[in-house]
């Protein structure tokens, strides 16, 4: 949250050398997260459809798709910490999401990185996003 936080000072410098009003202009965000009906599906979910999650270095440097493969080999459940939210208690996503929502993002945007994508919004329509405070 404090590089976040951070970035706000930095797009409103910018927004005003480029002649605009920071605060008008919206503040859109895209978030990574794995809910499943379990901890252990929602960790499965992360390390095998979004392993890009867990890796702590820039991943402009890898030079093709067989070298993103093995060191997704590398990702371990730890790697994701403080990294993705990997969870089935939506409670703790909507903790996470609601410190976006506090920092001032006008709209965000979620990802569940896993398969299971019918139950992801049903479960977030009726027990996360209601939940929200603006």
């Amino acid at each position: 949250l404090e590089k976040i936080s951070g970035l706000f000072g930095k797009f409103a410098e910018g927004a005003r050398e480029a002649g605009k009003d920071p605060d008008v202009l919206p503040k859109v965000l895209q978030v990574h997260l794995s809910w499943a009906p379990t901890d252990e599906q929602a960790m499965a979910n992360a390390l095998h459809e979004w392993p890009n999650g867990g890796m702590k270095f820039p991943k402009g440097d890898i030079r093709s798709p067989w070298d993103f493969e093995q060191m997704a080999k590398l990702v371990r459940p730890e790697d994701f910490a403080g990294r993705m939210v990997v969870s089935a208690d939506p409670d703790v996503h909507r903790a996470e999401i609601q410190k976006y929502v506090d920092l001032g993002f006008d709209r965000i945007y979620l990802h569940n990185v896993g398969r299971n994508q019918r139950e992801w919004i049903d479960v977030f329509g009726a027990q996360v996003l209601p939940k929200l405070v603006r």
